[in-house]
């Protein structure tokens, strides 16, 4: 594949992620093979699964967050591309950037940087779906949730 077919390929694959807030626990687990259940430490609570997939060529680690309905329907959704073991670059943030704004047709609508820690947050809608990016010195996430009544 050449570099942008590569690139429009891959771009599925936070589209696909996108789709998730909505299912059911077991259809992520089948879509996303299987993953591993994420409990609280007592076990009284299930949160949702973790997934280690790739995008763009980089492993990443996908949370899911489920509801406490009988299906444990999929509330939201969240990509660490950076865990803090790394520092993000620039570079990095604005190519995440660029492939979040494709995935959501726009631009995003919100930024917001926070003068004592340097972290960075971006906002998105399309549609019924919410998505933002967060970063840190090296911490870089990516979210998806439905949009709730206006508190975006």
């Amino acid at each position: 594949l050449t570099e942008v077919e590569h690139a429009e390929d891959d771009s599925g694959n936070l589209k696909e992620l996108m789709q998730l807030p909505g299912m059911t626990d077991q259809e992520t687990a089948a879509l996303l093979g299987g993953g591993e259940e994420n409990w609280t430490e007592d076990k009284r609570f299930y949160i949702g699964r973790i997934y280690h997939t790739e995008l763009y060529g980089e492993i990443c680690s996908v949370f899911t967050a489920c509801g406490e309905d009988s299906s444990r329907t999929v509330e939201s959704v969240s990509v660490w591309v950076a865990d803090g073991e790394r520092e993000v670059t620039e570079e990095e943030v604005q190519l995440w950037l660029d492939r979040l704004s494709d995935t959501m047709d726009s631009q995003p609508f919100s930024e917001y940087q926070s003068v004592e820690s340097g972290a960075r947050s971006w906002k998105w809608v399309k549609g019924e779906m919410t998505a933002s990016m967060y970063r840190m010195k090296d911490i870089l996430t990516i979210s998806f949730q439905p949009a709730a009544g206006g508190l975006v």
